[in-house]
Formats: C-alpha cells, sequence, structure tokens
C-alpha cells in the first residue's frame, strides 16, 4: 500500500474544515535550493519554478541505499512536476527516502512562494482502471529476491510469468535490507581468490557440523541442497553485475569491493534483469486467497485499489517474506519480541503462510525468528540494521560496561543480554577501520547515526554512561587488542579496535525477520499435513524457511536466492 505524507494530511483537513478554497500558487520566478534529511543523510533538491507552475527539479545529491531509493529519487520529481502539487503518493518500501525527496521540494518551494497550501492538497484523482482476469503458467506472489529469481528463472525456461507485489516497488520487502554479505561456497570468486577449502561441499558439510553442534534440527536434505547451489547464484549475480570483490572465509562472507549492502546491488540487478526480459509485473497488487480445483492449487485473486481480479495459472509461488512484521503472529510464536522496534520490512504480516494453510499447507519452525540487537532506533516502531559492523564492534552499556561476547555465534543470545541492560539497550562501539572497510557506515554516519570523537575520553563525554567506567572498558579492550587476546569474554577479536576517531552507536534489540514457515520438500514444493507435495504450489525463501533454520545455522540471503531458483525451474517444469 502506499501512503501520504501526514503534513499532507493535516493541511489538507484544515483547509477543508475551513471551507478555503484552493487556488493556483504564484511563485516568483527562479531555482531554488531545498535540503530534507532521508534514511541515511541530506537529500538535496534544486526546483526550477515560473510564475506560477513548477517546471524543473532536480536531485543534486543523496546518500540513499543504491536500489532502495531508486524509485522515489527517479520518479517523484516527475509526479510532482505533473500534479504541480507535493500531495503525492510515496514509495512503502523506501519511505525515509519518499518523505526526505518531497520534503526537500516542499522547502524549496518555501522560498519561492509566500504560501505553498494549495500544493499539500491531493489533486483530484483520475480512476484506475482494473486489471482484467487473465491466465499465465506461473504467478509469483512477492518480489524479493526469491521472487524476482523465481519469476526469472522461471521465463528463462519459457513460461508465460506474473509477478503480483503488494508494494509500490519491486524488492521492498526484507531484500534490501540485506547489509553483510551473501554465504556460499564453490563461486568464481572464491576460485580467483585462491581460498582452498570452500567448495560448495565444504560449506555443506559446514552447516550440517554447526547444526549439530546447536543442536538444530535441520532438515539437512533441504539445507544440503541449497548450499551445494549456492556458489552458482553468487555467480549469476555477479554476471549481473552485482560488484561482490572480498570474501571473508571465517563467515563464508561474499562482500562488495567497497563494502556497501549487497542487498539494493542484488536487487537492482534483478529488477534490470526483469525489464530486460520484458516479465510482467503489478505493483500495489496484494494476493489475498489461493483457488484450488480438483485439489490443485489453479491461480490466487488479486485485490487492487481499484477492485479485485483473478489470475488463472498452472503454478504459484509463494514468496511473500516472513511474518516479523504481523502483531498477532509475533505475539503467537515470539511473545518476548512483541513490542520492539523492527529493522524489518512492514509488508511482511505472513500472507503467503496464511493463504497456504487454507488451502491444506503445514508450516514448521514457526518459532524461529531473528531479533536484531544491532538496530538503532530512529521511531518507537522503525530503525536501521547495524549488523555490518558485527566483526568490529563491542558493545557497552550505560554503566560503562561491557556485558556479553560480541562474537557470540546466535544473535538471538545477544539480544536477550541487551534487553537486562538499562532501557534495554547499549552503545555499539567502533574505530575508523569500520568506516573505511563500510561505505554503508560511512553513510549511516553521515545521517548522525553515530557520535564521534577523537579520543575515548572525548567519546564518553558524548553518551550517557559513567564516564570512568566507559574510558576503563574501552581502553582495556584495546590493551587485550594489541595482546591479541579477550580476558574478558575471550572472544576472537578480528578486527582491533585502535585507530582514531571513535564512533559510538544507540542501539536496542529488534524484531528483524521469521525463519519459519511453509513446510517444503528439496524441491520447493509446498507440503501439506500428510506431508505430500500440493500439486501446482510451491513456496521459497522466508515464507518457507526450508527448515534450514537460517538464524542459527548459515544465513537467509542465500536460502532465497538458491530456493527462489528452484522453485521457479519446478514450478516451470509443473506449468509446462
Amino acid at each position: 500500500m502506499q501512503f501520504r505524507l501526514k503534513l499532507v494530511a493535516s493541511v489538507a483537513a484544515s483547509l477543508l474544515a475551513s471551507g478555503a478554497a484552493f487556488s493556483a500558487v504564484s511563485y516568483t520566478p527562479g531555482t531554488y535550493d531545498g535540503e530534507a534529511i532521508g534514511r541515511n543523510g541530506p537529500v538535496k533538491v534544486q526546483v526550477t519554478v515560473g510564475k506560477d507552475r513548477i517546471t524543473a527539479i532536480r536531485v543534486v545529491s543523496h546518500n540513499e541505499s543504491a536500489g532502495l531509493s531508486d524509485a522515489p529519487i527517479n520518479n517523484l520529481p516527475k509526479r510532482i512536476i505533473e500534479k504541480q502539487s507535493l500531495a503525492v503518493d510515496g514509495y512503502s518500501g523506501a519511505t525515509f527516502s519518499s518523505k526526505a525527496v518531497i520534503g526537500a521540494v516542499q522547502n524549496a518551494l518555501k522560498k519561492a512562494s509566500t504560501d505553498i497550501s494549495p500544493l499539500l492538497v491531493a489533486p483530484s484523482v483520475v480512476a484506475v482502471k482494473l486489471p482484467k482476469n487473465e491466465s499465465v503458467d506461473v504467478l509469483v506472489v512477492g518480489s524479493g529476491i526469491a521472487g524476482m529469481v523465481a519469476g526469472i528463472t522461471a521465463s528463462e525456461k519459457g513460461r508465460n510469468v506474473l509477478i503480483i507485489e503488494k508494494q509500490s516497488m519491486l524488492g521492498a520487502g526484507d531484500s534490501m535490507n540485506i547489509s553483510t554479505g551473501i554465504t556460499a561456497g564453490g563461486s568464481r570468486l572464491i576460485k580467483e581468490l585462491g581460498i582452498k577449502n570452500a567448495t560448495a561441499k565444504d560449506y555443506a558439510d559446514f552447516l550440517v557440523k554447526q547444526a549439530a553442534d546447536k543442536k538444530v534440527p535441520i532438515n539437512e536434505k533441504n539445507v544440503r541442497t541449497y548450499a551445494m547451489r549456492g556458489g552458482e547464484l553468487v555467480d549469476w549475480l555477479m554476471d549481473m553485475g552485482v560488484p561482490f570483490g572480498r570474501f571473508q572465509r571465517d563467515k563464508w562472507f561474499h562482500i562488495t569491493q567497497d563494502g556497501s549492502a549487497p542487498g539494493p546491488h542484488i536487487v537492482r540487478a534483478l529488477s534490470k534483469r526483469i525489464a530486460n526480459d520484458k516479465i510482467a509485473y503489478r505493483l500495489n497488487s496484494q494476493v489475498v486467497n489461493l483457488i484450488m480445483k480438483n485439489g490443485k492449487v489453479v491461480g490466487a485473486k488479486v485485490k487492487t485499489d481499484a477492485g479485485s481480479y483473478t489470475v488463472n495459472a498452472k503454478a504459484v509461488v509463494m514468496a511473500t517474506g516472513g511474518f516479523s512484521a504481523s502483531h498477532d503472529l509475533v505475539a503467537k510464536w515470539a511473545p518476548e519480541w512483541v513490542g520492539r522496534p523492527t529493522t524489518g520490512a512492514v509488508s511482511l504480516t505472513g500472507d503467503g503462510i496464511t493463504m497456504a494453510q487454507k488451502v491444506g499447507a503445514q508450516t514448521v519452525a514457526m518459532q524461529e525468528i531473528k531479533a536484531n540487537y544491532l538496530c538503532h532506533p530512529l521511531t518507537a516502531k522503525d530503525g536501521v540494521s547495524l549488523t555490518a559492523i558485527t566483526p568490529y564492534n563491542i558493545l557497552i552499556n550505560h554503566e560503562g560496561k561491557r556485558f556479553v561476547d560480541e562474537g557470540h555465534a546466535s544473535i538471538n543470545f545477544k539480544s536477550r543480554a541487551m534487553m537486562k541492560q538499562t532501557g534495554h539497550e547499549a552503545y555499539a562501539v567502533v574505530d575508523q577501520t569500520a568506516m573505511d572497510n563500510l561505505k554503508i557506515m560511512r553513510n549511516y554516519a553521515a545521517a548522525g547515526y553515530f557520535v564521534k570523537a577523537n579520543t575515548v575520553e572525548e567519546l564518553a563525554s558524548k553518551l550517557k554512561v559513567d564516564q570512568k567506567a566507559f574510558v576503563k572498558t574501552m581502553k582495556d579492550y584495546m590493551a587485550a587488542c594489541k595482546a591479541g587476546k579477550d580476558p574478558e569474554f575471550n572472544r576472537k577479536i578480528q578486527h582491533p579496535i585502535a585507530k582514531a576517531p571513535f564512533y559510538a552507536s544507540l542501539v536496542t534489540p529488534s524484531m528483524q525477520s521469521t525463519y519459519g514457515g511453509i513446510k517444503t520438500d528439496e524441491k520447493a514444493q509446498a507440503l501439506g499435513t500428510n506431508n505430500r507435495p500440493i500439486p501446482g504450489l510451491y513456496a521459497a525463501g522466508a515464507t518457507s524457511g526450508h527448515e534450514a533454520y537460517a538464524n542459527e545455522v548459515g544465513f537467509a540471503a542465500i536460502i532465497g536466492l538458491v530456493y527462489g531458483k528452484i522453485a521457479g525451474e519446478n514450478a516451470a517444469a509443473y506449468a509446462k
């Protein structure tokens, strides 16, 4: 669904209540600068106006995430000029960027006119034409990485594909939030770097051992299936321009060359492929029910602002993501995390899981969630994930002390430890090395999410901490870094804290991701309560989780990518 700025709504309401007439805006002709804060810092625009018309809008600079911000940055200026109004719909998957573009234009126009209130009232809306009922070979529900890969793959197999997305842009779910790396073995990059013992089988064996060590009840067949094909998917993404250039062996991470978040790069590459392959997709459209006939899934009902229609399909791939944004499902399956801010997408409401259950699908591992302790809160309900700094940071509470092994393998363990601290929060502290290596963190620092200081004493003075204890904790840890051993928590020191300046960001546990859902086999077929495949129904990514327990074993992104590929292949074969 699309959103409208609260400011627009409140101004419109007040004007309507007063009975004010809406008149054209008069401007002093010229070009004016405007600025507003986005998710990663200031968005700056230049707006040119004539006596009674906005004639040009140019986004001069911004630090918004590539891919995630493309739609609002490229399209909102055009919409504003077309409608001669600031009351335009933004992009729900890129809310902060949308608000920043509109807000920057508004601030520029305030310099050009003494009264811009008419611009805040929505112009008359042209009725949207309802799409007709139609038939396709493969219907993909959801356009995250799993859904886009499934759609591209089925299309490559010669099938007629339609992708349905309930948000206003492709890839607007958690896919955009992939901030660290893509895990896999046996990729071309690994071979080019000359890294030994990192084949696909090595990665599969690593995951299975990790599960055994942690006593996590994975579906080994499903886990080995995705692990054996991960390198193939990384190669495929690199061929499409995703700039992986480094490999972190202990995490099996394929990292972008400049340390930028890979999610936006992946979404942009897949979106470009969809456009080049002319694969049909519809935005702002929500699948609300699956259609069954003779025990088979044969299509779906779709709801839009203009009404509902039917898509008949020989096969349906569910790729709607998890349920981290569903209060009811979180309360049922992860009650300890109810009420936490989220770094996940607002669209993750468990739609695909619920719809599949209605046609007899079995669910599994619904309690598997990821609570992200490295959430920098922006509002009571929203935050940004700082997960990329995991190997660089230490955590210090308001009492100035460390309280957990920051390198502990379980993110939920660290989140629960933080929930016991004053205010359920702490400071994540890094040095300049993290900023040098991670472009995304440089953007976040520019946006004001970090406090910066040249010395640990100066940093302590800027934070709400016991300053004496904080300085001692920092100096003790820096001495431990020099010695190469952390006596307090026996942490493996991967990136010593030593290089000034130093940075601290307030963090608190968030509800980020869920990894349970529709039970599937290694072919991504949805399984019924009788453990048999439901004909015509497939699931990929967090909608299923594939019993891979990504929260504790491996990472979710590669699971979504590979099972998107597998779902697309098998749905295409079934629809032949």
